[in-house]
């Protein structure tokens, strides 16, 4: 492991989300659409000036199909979902859909992102340090990536998540690639059970 990973424990309430879905193809199309549809609807609402009554968690929703190592196949479609919470209270009339949302236990890796493979990178430290914690095991319900982990770890029912601690709240002009005003960071949620 890296001398600059720490790992915290976190436990997530249960929680209320705004869910924006989107498919895509390989890297970075479904990550954009989503955001998009994220932005546009919660930026008037000045939803994106206070990131810790707001958090943004996204994940792959379905997972991108995995070639025979377990690296992602580039063109194949795949989604990417975003949530931002809302209270308890918080109702629309709006076309979206509201979740409730299960807490839990989660070890958590921040990730500073230069590249998209910063992700898989710290995905898989956070997996090993899972892995090697005499106090910790994956969840056994997770349904994370299988390049990374033991195959009996893979069931339906929770994801792992990152949650964009500076999203990207500018929509590029049409045609024009995403790029964050500095640098993405994000805190990666890997679902866990004490030992």
């Amino acid at each position: 492991m890296e001398m600059s990973d720490f790992v915290k424990i976190v436990r997530l309430l249960p929680m209320r989300v705004v869910s924006f879905h989107a498919m895509g193809e390989f890297l970075g199309s479904p990550e954009e659409k989503a955001s998009a549809k994220m932005v546009a609807w919660a930026k008037p609402r000045g939803m994106l000036n206070d990131p810790a009554k707001h958090m943004i968690f996204g994940f792959n929703n379905p997972d991108p199909p995995l070639d025979a190592e377990g690296i992602p196949e580039p063109n194949k479609k795949y989604g990417y979902e975003f949530w931002i919470t809302v209270g308890d209270q918080f109702e629309t009339k709006d076309d979206v859909d509201i979740k409730a949302v299960e807490g839990g236990l989660y070890a958590v890796m921040t990730c500073k992102v230069e590249g998209a493979v910063d992700i898989g990178k710290t995905w898989g430290r956070l997996f090993k340090w899972i892995q090697e914690s005499e106090s910790y095991d994956f969840h056994p319900n997770w349904k994370g990536l299988k390049s990374h982990c033991n195959e009996d770890h893979f069931e339906h029912g929770i994801t792992g998540l990152e949650n964009h601690l500076n999203p990207w709240i500018e929509t590029p002009p049409k045609g024009k690639p995403w790029k964050p005003k500095e640098k993405l960071i994000i805190d990666m949620y890997a679902p866990i059970i004490e030992k």
